[in-house]
């Protein structure tokens, strides 16, 4: 019997869900305020046992006036850039995304005017090399002179007046509103999409631009033993601000003696949830996996393999001549990327599930976990979610599936019973990544500086390097 879902909507009611969407968020700035506050503070902490009250000023500046420019320096030059391409050069303006792949192409499919492609291109890339240029060679120097500045009017004065006025704790309570640099979580694969990376993926800013960041804090830094201590301070934290958090996660995923969980964005939690119930009656609970994720032939998989070789995609002609009783879920499912009206195509994972007939193939369902998932931008013409990204929320899907089938037998399966689970995976999600987020401030905060200091001081062969200060 279906049950009447009426009334009845999912809520992810876990006080966790909100700030655990913003792990799965590129632009987010919740983790990574909570990193850099930690790492400024903890790098600041290191310096001063290491070297005195001036290096952790020097931190302290270095680390969170870094943060604030990449947060908002960028997107004030942008700003800057786009009221002189309106107003003083003319271009046409419009909100579109200048990324591509072989699925979506908002540039060429809504033939945006060249003119303000290659405007918005250069625009990007200038506001960010310019927010580097001033945080790698600019802000070190500022830094230093503080520095020798207050270290004279401490020796003129013979007082610490400087470091009075600039007191760690004083900086601590300053900087803790202000410390959002980006967090690496993506890399470049393609040139063309570089632009649109910079201005989408916050925390993939740092990641292009760090390398001229290095070279200046190599350049300013004021011995040679710092040199070699910055070098290797930035290029080991790359791991950490880009990998280690999603890493921690995907360890703890997989030790035997944790519970299981699907990392998953829990925007999409009840979504999934309401499908299951309202299509209970087709679920087939003594095979729930084949009723749910559903199963392709092999020779259906064998047809598809020679369809697809050599290809990423193939057009709806070309897919309904070999399998032409799913003309009809390849249409719908052609319109998960609906901007290629006059030749509408698919990727061999969107053929997969046409030919499948599980409950989370079917394509109204995808196309609105990917909506959630993605704040609308997956069916919005003028903006670029990469195919890549799209698997991985259908993935998350998939293993979704299975934590519910693999709680399924000592449960019945319920509203109740998938509300619990949802929630049990979001306490679980955030647990792991609240542990993520711990290793990297403790590498970046604590062991990177710590080991930065003890190489520098190796290379000086001194307790204390020389002009510490100057």
């Amino acid at each position: 019997m279906r049950i009447n879902n009426q009334n009845q909507n999912f809520k992810n009611i876990s006080a966790l869900s909100r700030p655990l969407n913003a792990f799965y968020n590129a632009n987010a700035t919740i983790p990574t305020l909570i990193i850099e506050t930690g790492v400024t503070l903890g790098r600041a902490n290191v310096a001063n046992k290491t070297f005195g009250k001036q290096e952790a000023f020097d931190r302290l500046i270095e680390q969170g006036v870094s943060a604030v420019i990449w947060i908002y320096g960028v997107q004030m030059l942008k700003k800057i850039g786009d009221f002189i391409g309106k107003n003083i050069l003319k271009i046409p303006q419009a909100d579109f995304d200048i990324g591509f792949d072989y699925l979506r192409n908002p540039v060429k499919n809504n033939k945006i005017n060249p003119k303000a492609y290659g405007f918005k291109g250069a625009n990007i890339l200038i506001s960010t090399a310019l927010a580097t240029y001033f945080i790698g060679f600019v802000l070190p120097k500022i830094s230093y002179k503080l520095s020798k500045k207050a270290a004279k009017e401490k020796q003129e004065n013979k007082k610490d007046t400087l470091l009075k006025n600039y007191s760690i704790e004083d900086f601590k309570n300053n900087l803790k509103q202000k410390n959002n640099e980006i967090k690496f979580t993506s890399l470049i694969d393609k040139t063309a999409t570089a632009a649109h990376i910079l201005e989408n993926n916050s925390t993939a800013r740092l990641f292009i631009t760090d390398f001229g960041v290095i070279s200046g804090r190599c350049i300013n830094a004021k011995t040679p033993q710092m040199k070699v201590g910055n070098l290797f301070r930035d290029i080991t934290s790359m791991y950490f601000y880009l990998c280690a958090t999603k890493h921690t996660v995907k360890l703890l995923n997989k030790l035997p003696f944790l519970a299981k969980n699907a990392d998953i964005d829990p925007k999409i939690l009840d979504t999934i949830n309401q499908m299951l119930i309202q299509n209970k009656d087709k679920i087939n609970f003594d095979d729930f996996l084949k009723s749910t994720i559903g199963e392709i032939s092999k020779e259906d998989l064998e047809k598809l393999d020679d369809l697809f070789k050599n290809k990423k995609t193939v057009s709806l002609n070309e897919f309904s001549k070999i399998f032409p009783s799913k003309i009809e879920k390849a249409k719908l499912m052609t319109q998960l990327q609906p901007f290629f009206k006059e030749n509408p195509i698919l990727d061999k994972n969107e053929a997969k599930d046409i030919l499948s007939s599980g409950l989370i193939t079917d394509p109204k369902f995808l196309k609105s976990v990917f909506e959630k998932a993605t704040d609308g931008a997956s069916s919005n013409q003028f903006k670029y979610v990469s195919a890549k990204k799209l698997d991985s929320i259908r993935q998350s899907v998939v293993d979704y599936i299975n934590q519910i089938n693999s709680n399924l037998k000592e449960n019945e399966f319920n509203k109740d019973f998938l509300q619990k689970l949802a929630n049990k995976n979001i306490f679980r999600n955030f647990a792991r990544y609240s542990l993520g987020i711990f290793v990297s401030i403790f590498a970046l905060g604590y062991l990177i500086p710590k080991v930065q200091y003890m190489i520098v001081k190796a290379l000086s062969k001194k307790d204390n390097p020389p002009n510490k200060q100057q």
